[in-house]
Order: C-alpha cells, then structure tokens, then sequence
C-alpha cells in the first residue's frame, strides 16, 4: 500500500478529514533516523491513529494522523519508519520506506538536537537527504524544513549551541530549522503553522485514489495455486502464488473491511495453517509480493 491508498481508506481524500476538518490537499512526511522522537512528535501533534487489534499480522506500513490547527486549517502527517545509510540501495527495508514519501508534498527532517546517542545530527541531515537523492532525486528537493528535537536534552559545558550550529549549516540553503521538543510540546506550533502556510503555497493537482476492495464482489481464484515456504537466509516466510498475486490486487489492506477479508481469505485458504506447520511464531516476518507483515496468533 502506498500513502495515497493508505489516506484513501483512512476518508481522508485530500479535501477534508473523515470527521469533517479541513484538511489541505496532499500530505506532510516525518523522516530522519531511528530514535529522533518521529513517533512522540505524531502522537504529540496528531489525533492518536487506533491500532488494528486481534489479527495475526501487522503491516509494516507509516503511522497516519491529522494536524489541527486553530485557524480551522490542517494537513495529514505520515510518520516514515526510521531510516538508515543506504535505504536507496534496500538495506534495511528502505526501499518500502522510501516509495512511501513519493507522494509526499512537504518534508519534516526530525533530527535529535541534543545528541543523545553521540550522533551529530548535521551529518545524519546530510546522509538522509543523500538517501533521498539516490533514491529520486525529485523527492530530495521537495520543500523542507528542520524540527531540532529534544532542546529539552541539550546540555554543553561549553556553551555551543547546537541548534545555532544546524542552524548555520542549513538556513542559508533556505531550510528553516526549528528548535523544537515533542516530549513537552516546545516550539511545536511555529512548526505546524510554517508547515501549514508551505502547503498553502504548492499549487498542485488533487490526489485521485483507486477504490478499495468491496469483499461483496467475489474474487474467481478457482485453484489457482500458491506457495508458503520459509526463506532461511532472509529469515522470513514466503507466500505467493496467482491466487494471492490475485487477492492482494483487489484488496485494499489499510480499510478496516478490507483487512477483514485479508484475514479471512488466509483462514479460509489454509495459508494460516501451513504457516503454524512450518512453525512461525509471533512477531516473525511474513513476504507477500513485496509487502511486509508480522505474524502474531489471535
């Protein structure tokens, strides 16, 4: 699933969010490394996204919520799980981390200010944004802006402000940085409204998204077939086959029905049970034509 479909099925179609706010056209994305506080921030400026409970998988898909903001203006934030020196090459999934910020239209580069685990957060900006290059050079210069987080963490016995240094290096490229923390929510709001106003000023043609799946319309698999195998140097387990290829075409994986039918379409097919056969246990990795699931029991 991409973002696109993944805001479709969330009712948010670029036009308004599914409780009726106003949400701008198009998306924000929070990228940056590991432990930099992108999931603090989210759960910090966002409508807490519910968690798809009781299903044997989990997609390894962004976290979505909607920013609002008190002038009535708002946009969808999508947080990108972390990334690392060489997602443009696939090391560490990066190349399913990186096709969801295709679509993206504005960039939030989170990046830890304080350097809580000895990083040097200029550097990380420069190897993220070399990633973003490598990958699709477009997406590199789309607009961006810096959150300096965890301020709150920042203690120099020398009294160099970092925050100032990613400051020097960035802003006179045109890349406004904001000191920020997403524990105690300082300097969260100049961020939003700046991010706000950028969107505002991309004029660009509305998102169009396919259908989802409508379970009430029969799939023909027939018997076609389908395998389940464990990969051992992968450490994973393996279903495909044009029975699945077939099913994950017509489904729409991010809406609640049609992740129901996911669900149902294993159980029903047998693939749950030479799964537990072949012995896969609760957080194992599942590969289904590219995408990513873990396994957990109900």
């Amino acid at each position: 699933m991409n973002l696109d479909e993944m805001l479709a099925a969330s009712g948010i179609t670029g036009g308004a969010a599914a409780d009726g706010k106003n949400v701008k056209s198009g998306f924000v994305t929070l990228i940056g490394r590991p432990n930099v506080g992108k999931s603090t921030l989210l759960s910090r400026v966002t409508n807490a996204r519910p968690k798809i409970a009781n299903y044997h998988f989990t997609t390894l898909n962004p976290n979505l919520g909607v920013v609002d903001l008190d002038d009535g203006k708002g946009f969808v934030i999508a947080d990108i799980p972390g990334l690392i020196e060489g997602a443009s090459e696939g090391v560490g999934l990066g190349h399913e981390f990186l096709r969801h910020i295709e679509r993206t239209k504005v960039l939030i580069h989170l990046v830890d200010a304080a350097s809580t685990e000895g990083r040097d957060p200029i550097a990380d900006i420069y190897a993220i944004n070399k990633e973003l290059e490598a990958y699709n050079a477009d997406i590199a210069h789309r607009p961006q802006v810096i959150a300096a987080n965890k301020i709150d963490a920042i203690y120099t016995e020398d009294g160099e402000d970092p925050v100032a240094k990613i400051r020097a290096e960035f802003e006179p490229k045109g890349i406004k940085v904001f000191p920020i923390s997403a524990v105690s929510g300082q300097g969260l709001s100049e961020l939003l409204y700046c991010v706000s106003d950028m969107l505002a000023d991309i004029n660009e043609a509305p998102t169009v998204f396919e259908p989802e799946f409508n379970p009430d319309v029969d799939i023909v698999t027939g018997n076609e077939p389908y395998s389940v195998e464990y990969n051992e140097k992968d450490n994973e387990y393996v279903v495909e086959g044009p029975r699945i290829e077939k099913m994950l075409g017509y489904t729409n994986l991010d809406s609640e029905r049609g992740f129901q039918f996911f669900q149902k379409f294993l159980k029903e097919n047998g693939i749950l049970d030479e799964l537990e056969a072949l012995g896969i246990q609760e957080g194992d990795t599942v590969r289904m034509y590219g995408l990513a699931f873990n396994y957990y029991k109900e």
